[in-house]
């Protein structure tokens, strides 16, 4: 009269439970599992103001935003290409290099806004260094 059913054991449970949320965040984060379609983060660096916009279009591209040298900001379109991800090890044609770590509210930016990634440059263009750590945000 009744079916049998298979027994679901708690661990069974748990492992399709934990595997529906990653299976979605893949498919949603299309660009280096770093950004969704149409968004866009900015990693912002001050002393001198700079900043690296990474776009998710499909693909991902970069675009260096100099405050520092002329007159005017100065926007400058360019690739990236990624070693690693989680950290995003990067570097872009402009050349900008360094890692974006997923660091929840762990990054607090000049403006004292709590951030959830933190970008640690190893170089860009026209810097010497020394290159301190700064917050990126999701646009």
């Amino acid at each position: 009269m009744f079916a049998k059913r298979p027994c679901l054991t708690p661990a069974l449970v748990l492992a399709a439970l934990l595997a529906q949320p990653t299976a979605g965040l893949a498919a949603d984060l299309s660009c280096n599992g770093l950004l969704q379609p149409g968004q866009r983060m900015i990693c912002s660096g001050f002393e001198p103001n700079w900043a690296l916009q990474l776009s998710c279009d499909g693909t991902m591209s970069s675009t260096f935003i100099d405050a520092f040298s002329g007159d005017t900001i100065q926007s400058t379109p360019g690739s990236v290409s990624f070693a690693s991800e989680n950290p995003w090890q990067l570097e872009t044609s402009h050349p900008v290099k360094g890692a974006i770590a997923y660091t929840p509210g762990g990054c607090t930016d000049e403006s004292d806004a709590v951030r959830d990634f933190t970008f640690t440059p190893t170089g860009a263009p026209g810097l010497p260094g020394p290159f301190f750590s700064f917050c990126c945000r999701m646009e």
